[in-house]
């Protein structure tokens, strides 16, 4: 299921079940056409630009109407009404708010941070693929986990494993498959492709082990598919009423089976990778490993400084770092490969930088990065960040929030704001986060505020893989475009799909063609 369900969820389906019978009955009265004409004639005042509001129902037809792209909509209806902030009223009054504003992204996750949490129904319905990891997580437990990860992200070795791994995986495996294909003249689907890639690194970032989900022969691939089956079932459990998934969990059927089953997979998967390490790392009085992978430097780190890692805590850790890995590289990349595919002259200017400078410069890669960061800004890896107000609180804007709220932070309708960006906020351009240098003529990168710019969040929660992430993307991006163009086939236009992630609907069809 997409992103939108949680949307959905906020404004309705938290309601007990006689509620939710009582409404499919006023639904089914509304749409009658003995009724029609006469039910639900008196709105509640709204702003035009807005969904028409009904006593009872409040926007639920909208909603209802939206609901396979719910992310797109609401983005939507910031940019008709000019709004910052926007008030989506549910059934029985029940309310969420949504924003793009800066002052109170910054407001709530550095000024107020302490009292916006992760959602509980979010945590309540992904907890069994995610336990107590740091996506998860609020309050100390998310302290001591983000200052004990932070160290391991930060050192420069890890940070050379992450970039010599996918140096490994693209020269080994990427090249040559993309080689074979612009010979048999095929059509890959690149949405598939670059997640076996992102996986593939991930697992041999983590665990040193490798999948081989790239191998030519392109075989299946059972962890992939366990991750997105228990996404997907997880995100259901937001429009199913929690009486029936948890009867169902506790009975062990439907689609609680599947899902125990994928988590199972993926469970023992990470218990084999880490199987040993602790005794191993023990015997060795704890001398961190800086040439070892994740689990290499982040066991014997705990041990040296006494933290208890059990087993459950480990594998959580494990299920959390690939997650947060490799579902947001892959977004990433294909949305950045789609748009400059469709923007000839963006691409001749990152091939004329690619060849100017060595592998190792990828600092100095300025058009590219931007290229990357306008990227990011149409197409936000994660589109929403959902929080939960625990007291009463007034936003800089006025906005008068009462505890228990729910509130969307929308990193999509950010990058798409004339107020934000400009009249072209719609458009491709590179250049709008570059500046030249009158002397030089060079371009010089100018960032904005992670407020304004909350791809990788921002405040105590930033991303800890932000700059790991750029090494990533800079590095694909410059062994792909230096050797190849990626031609989308004819007619293909991508269908915006949110998951967990944004993504492609139908996948990502594209020729390849090596450059003379």
């Amino acid at each position: 299921m997409r992103m939108d369900i949680q949307l959905m969820y906020s404004l309705l389906f938290s309601l007990p079940v006689p509620a939710i019978i009582f409404l499919l009955l006023l639904f089914f009265i509304y749409f009658h056409p003995f009724f029609s004409k006469h039910s639900c004639s008196k709105l509640s005042k709204q702003p035009k630009q807005l969904p028409k509001s009904y006593p009872l129902f409040g926007c639920l037809f909208s909603l209802v109407q939206n609901r396979h792209r719910a992310v797109l909509w609401t983005s939507e209806l910031f940019q008709k009404s000019s709004l910052s902030t926007i008030t989506l009223k549910g059934p029985f009054g029940k309310k969420c708010v949504l924003t793009r504003n800066p002052s109170i992204i910054k407001h709530i996750v550095k000024t107020r941070f302490h009292i916006y949490r992760k959602d509980p129904t979010m945590q309540f319905v992904f907890s069994d693929l995610l336990g107590d990891g740091l996506l998860l997580v609020d309050g100390e437990k998310w302290k001591t986990q983000r200052h004990f990860l932070s160290h391991i992200f930060h050192a420069d070795t890890f940070r050379y494993r992450v970039k010599s791994s996918t140096i490994k995986e693209l020269s080994g495996r990427l090249i040559p498959l993309f080689s074979r294909a612009d010979i048999d003249k095929a059509t890959l689907d690149l949405q598939d492709i670059f997640h076996r890639l992102t996986f593939d690194i991930l697992c041999q970032v983590g665990f040193s082990h490798d999948p081989e989900y790239l191998l030519p022969s392109l075989p299946e691939k059972p962890l992939i598919d366990a991750f997105e089956t228990a996404i997907k079932i997880s995100m259901r459990r937001f429009t199913c009423p929690s009486i029936l998934w948890k009867a169902k969990k506790l009975l062990n059927i439907g689609s609680e089976e599947n899902l125990r089953y994928a988590v199972d997979v993926l469970r023992e998967y990470v218990k084999k990778r880490i199987a040993g390490k602790v005794e191993k790392f023990s015997m060795q009085n704890s001398s961190i490993d800086e040439g070892g992978d994740f689990f290499d430097r982040f066991i014997t780190r705990a041990l040296k400084y006494n933290v208890v890692v059990d087993e459950k805590f480990v594998i959580d850790t494990g299920i959390n770092f690939i997650l947060a890995g490799d579902d947001t590289l892959f977004s990433a990349l294909i949305w950045f490969f789609w748009l400059v595919s469709s923007h000839p002259q963006v691409e001749k200017e990152i091939v004329k930088e690619i060849e100017e400078k060595d592998d190792d410069d990828l600092n100095e890669m300025v058009y590219t990065h931007a290229s990357i960061c306008e990227s990011m800004r149409l197409y936000p890896p994660v589109p929403l960040e959902l929080k939960q107000v625990t007291e009463d609180d007034v936003w800089p804007d006025g906005t008068k929030l009462k505890k228990g709220m729910t509130i969307f932070l929308h990193v999509l309708a950010m990058g798409r704001s004339t107020e934000l960006w400009g009249s072209d906020c719609e458009v491709f351009r590179p250049e709008r986060w570059l500046l030249k240098n009158s002397s030089t003529g060079n371009w010089n990168f100018i960032p904005r505020d992670p407020f304004t710019y909350p791809v990788f969040q921002a405040g105590p929660r930033t991303c800890l893989g932000k700059e790991i992430a750029f090494i990533q993307i800079k590095l694909v991006a410059a062994t792909i475009l230096k050797r190849f163009r990626i031609v989308p086939l004819d007619g293909f236009s991508p269908i915006y799909n949110s998951s967990l992630t944004s993504k492609m609907k139908t996948g990502f069809p594209v020729r390849i063609i090596q450059r003379c």
